[in-house]
């Protein structure tokens, strides 16, 4: 009987969903796969229904209306059976022993949640080319609390795009119903921050490993910050529930003040492009009435945007050395 599960929500995916899909159902293990299409407009679902009627252990299921990743990711975790559930974006893949390594450390460790360092890649790489998301060393067995989760979820301690919140963490199914932990569906940005975040202060026990095998597909332009301002208020809001919420150590309380700052920052320089794309003197000058420690960080922005320094690395390696752009090898 199969342990765990796959959840790949799905929108205008047809280009990657048939080899995300394959990729989850090659395991070695026997592993359920749930796909939710979330009312895509090009071929994805008639791709999935024919993976479906050639493949039993794949449960398909389209969304009535669009509600973005966290309500398709939800109405697939309202399907899970198994005692264990992994998330797979729907342009990325699994190499084939992925599963069975999580699972085996999972079981070892007695986890409630255990993340496998990820693989960048760009298109036309291997895996053995890419590079590692969270660290270019090896790290072992670390277990995570909700202090050093957040911190490292915040640029000055990771660098760009570095972050633990973009891991793929197998989770088990029965600490999230016994807590009643969701995708927030109002999320569109770094929900996955906020659900792992939630469940450290319920008490999860979280490791994360080296790589096994989650390769996660780069595209040109992918390090676009061109967010809605309404989705970077939402991660606002979110630093500031889980900061009045319980389980919340001084230490972690310090580390989630820091994370409100920095996401109160890129709010308010989302804020300021608005009110200059607008027109809009008011709500411009308005930007800079924001404490002191948000409004010098803004103008230190608005003068590297105004001589054409990006503010954000901008190679394809993302700011890692050159030593960190071997090969990395999946074990």
């Amino acid at each position: 009987m199969e342990k765990v599960s796959l959840v790949i929500p799905c929108y205008n995916a047809a280009a990657t969903i048939e080899k995300a899909v394959s990729s989850a159902l090659m395991q070695t293990i026997p592993v359920r796969v749930i796909v939710v299409d979330d009312c895509s407009t090009d071929r994805s679902f008639d791709i999935l229904t024919r993976l479906a009627a050639q493949h039993p252990q794949l449960t398909v299921r389209r969304q009535d209306r669009n509600g973005g990743p966290g309500a398709a990711r939800n109405a697939g975790l309202s399907l899970v059976q198994t005692e264990w559930v992994a998330p797979l974006d729907s342009d990325d893949f699994l190499l084939p022993g992925r599963m069975e390594k999580l699972l085996a450390h999972a079981e070892a460790a007695s986890a409630d949640f255990i993340a496998d360092d990820i693989i960048r890649i760009w298109p036309g790489q291997e895996p053995e080319q890419g590079v590692r998301v969270w660290r270019d060393e090896p790290v072992g067995v670390e277990r995570i609390d909700l202090g050093r989760f957040v911190r490292e979820n915040t640029l000055k301690y990771t660098g760009f795009r570095r972050e633990l919140g973009y891991l793929k963490p197998m989770m088990r199914a029965s600490f999230l119903r016994s807590h009643n932990i969701l995708f927030r569906e109002d999320m569109r940005l770094s929900e996955d921050y906020d659900l792992y975040a939630r469940a450290l202060a319920a008490g999860a026990k979280f490791y994360v490993i080296d790589p096994c095998g989650y390769i996660a597909l780069n595209r040109e332009g992918s390090l676009s910050r061109d967010i809605p301002t309404k989705a970077m208020q939402k991660v606002v809001d979110a630093d500031l529930a889980l900061l009045a919420g319980p389980g919340v150590t001084p230490e972690a309380r310090s580390a989630l003040q820091e994370h409100l700052k920095q996401s109160r920052i890129d709010l308010s320089w989302m804020q300021l492009i608005d009110a200059v794309r607008s027109r809009n003197l008011a709500a411009a000058f308005k930007v800079f009435g924001a404490p002191a420690s948000v409004s010098q960080v803004i103008l230190v922005r608005l003068f590297k945007h105004l001589l054409k320094i990006p503010l954000y690395p901008q190679e394809r390696n993302e700011g890692r050395g050159a030593a960190a752009l071997r090969a990395q090898a999946v074990k």
